[in-house]
């Protein structure tokens, strides 16, 4: 029977669906997870259709104007994994379904898939052909901890080429092109080329032809940064994220979603595994896979040994980064004419450092990387390095290295700072195939003892029971209500005007802090205040600021996001 009634959503911050009639020369030809042109307060809009009915509760219906997929462009499964999309990062089913869409597609275009029909898929150096076959109900997720980033690849291409031999799609998820490199030459052995995308920037219609590769099962293999997770692989089998600690996997606009949270929300809907890899995991993923050992892969490596430099005695100037007991291991490693890298926090940069290396060793070719650099300077005596470097650290090694201020690190307004620490010391003695030297004035600190005695497990055992007692993730929920604005004072106005309904409505299990200034107080000349929920069940909260955000009348100049586990 065909259906009269569709239920429609939009990329707006709107809950929906909304009902639309279906037009009779239309009926039948309308099918779940199409694009329909529709009429929303007064304006033609493009929508997506996620519901078919024969009645609906409101007489009167504005009919829908056009149907502008000749097939459907969301799957059943992406149909799904936008519903739990939307709830776990606080944005409409609408906005997260365009999320998942190339730029070309998000207009009201229509356009005429090419049908394949029955794909098969080549793998090389197996000589099989294999139609698809059925997703599974059943899952796994694993951590393969790869200390010195040389073992992943002999336990990540195995599984890949299997994956692929058994008619499954696969998407590895890398933290940005400068990976690329690297992976690349890997993963194209596994399949033809015709059957391997990359995904990066381009065009709209470079964009779109990509993603209709992919779409109609041409392309198998994957590649591509955090957007890749939305890749429309057919019969997806395994998501490999790489490097899975990495913050370019956060994205940083409305919604504010984690690739690899994604990854976890579209695992079930597909049945698809997904492998992180990571010389330093985050504390979620640890705590995931830490009572299922199974699920834990630890790759040992030998690293170079890391040194407490303790600067409480020294009376350093203001300005001065190289404490003399780092220039004495400077000096005796550039005098066996080998090379020394020192590492400085991005928001201190390198200039002043390498004017004081150049000044205590004449004659020394220092050099310096930073985010805006073109390359990385690979003859240099000594480099003077962001962590824009990190990037390249598989092709990189120095004999000496040091973290010139590594108290820097824990003084962050993050409660991730400690994670962070670690995962810098990690990518260092990556890079280093000597010494690495950490500059302190908290000697006593224990995070840097347990660093040098590469005591992992202790960190991450400490780690787990201090965000347990804190009352932060993995154990809480923690979403940030982020109001910007033109104005300052309206936006504290506003700010506190919501803490106010939150504070109303909130349940025993949740709590509500005072608004504060957020941590990036001015942005693009918007100033901006947050207003912190927390609890235990991320359902529960969605549910509970999801109303609360509806009973609130905010002034027209102030927007409103919603960003989880900022």
């Amino acid at each position: 029977m065909n259906k009269k009634i569709a239920h429609v959503v939009l990329a707006l911050p709107v809950e929906g669906p909304f009902d639309y009639s279906i037009p009779e020369e239309l009926q039948g030809k309308v099918s779940l997870g199409a694009r329909v042109l529709i009429l929303f307060s007064g304006k033609k809009c493009v929508g997506y259709i996620v519901g078919l009915v024969n009645r609906s509760s409101i007489l009167k219906l504005n009919p829908v104007l056009e149907l502008l997929d000749e097939e459907p462009v969301f799957s059943e499964a992406f149909l799904k994994f936008s519903t739990q999309f939307a709830l776990y990062f606080g944005c409409s089913q609408g906005e997260a379904l365009e999320l998942f869409l190339p730029a070309y597609l998000r207009k009201p275009r229509i356009f005429e898939y090419e049908r394949k029909g029955e794909m098969s898929i080549e793998v090389k150096d197996q000589g099989l052909s294999l139609g698809h076959s059925a997703s599974r109900t059943s899952f796994s997720r694993q951590l393969i901890f790869d200390h010195g980033l040389t073992k992943q690849w002999d336990l990540l291409l195995p599984r890949i080429q299997e994956t692929l031999v058994k008619g499954r799609g696969v998407v590895c998820l890398i933290p940005d092109g400068s990976f690329a490199g690297n992976v690349l030459p890997k993963l194209s052995t596994l399949v033809s080329p015709e059957q391997f995308v990359v995904i990066h920037k381009g065009t709209e219609k470079e964009e779109f032809g990509r993603w209709l590769k992919i779409r109609n099962g041409t392309a198998r293999l994957v590649v591509g940064c955090i957007s890749a997770v939305f890749s429309p692989v057919q019969n997806l089998g395994l998501v490999v994220i790489l490097d899975e600690e990495n913050h370019f996997y956060k994205h940083d606009q409305s919604p504010f979603y984690h690739a690899r949270e994604a990854a976890f929300l579209r695992q079930p809907c597909e049945g698809a595994d997904v492998i992180c890899v990571s010389s330093a995991p985050s504390v979620e993923v640890w705590h995931a896979v830490a009572e299922k050992k199974d699920q834990l892969c630890v790759l040992e490596d030998v690293l170079p040994a890391v040194k407490l430099l303790d600067l409480t005695n020294f009376k350093m100037k203001k300005e001065t980064a190289i404490s003399s007991g780092l220039a004495q291991h400077m000096e005796k490693t550039l005098q066996a004419h080998k090379t020394v890298f020192l590492y400085v926090p991005a928001a201190r940069g390198t200039s002043d450092v390498v004017r004081e290396a150049a000044q205590r060793f004449p004659g020394v070719d220092v050099a310096s990387y930073e985010k805006t650099a073109s390359g990385v300077p690979t003859t240099c005596d000594i480099l003077v390095a962001t962590q824009a470097v990190f990037r390249h650290r598989a092709s990189l090694r120095f004999h000496l290295s040091a973290i010139v201020d590594i108290d820097w690190e824990f003084h962050k307004n993050d409660y991730r700072a400690a994670h962070g620490a670690f995962a810098l010391v990690q990518h260092v003695r990556q890079m280093t195939t000597g010494l690495v030297l950490l500059q302190t004035r908290n000697i006593h600190n224990g995070h840097l003892h347990m660093f040098a005695a590469n005591d992992y497990e202790k960190f991450y055992r400490q780690e787990l029971h201090h965000r347990r007692d804190m009352g932060l993730p993995p154990y809480n929920v923690l979403v940030a209500l982020v109001l910007r604005s033109e104005d300052p004072a309206l936006a504290c106005v506003e700010a506190k005007k919501l803490y106010d309904v939150l504070n109303e409505k909130r349940h025993e299990t949740i709590g509500v802090l005072e608004p504060q200034q957020d941590r990036s107080a001015i942005v693009r000349g918007k100033f901006r205040y947050c207003v912190m929920v927390h609890g235990l069940e991320i359902k529960e909260i969605a549910g509970f600021v999801k109303e609360a955000l509806r009973s609130f009348r905010r002034k027209k100049d102030v927007v409103i996001t919603i960003n989880v586990n900022p």
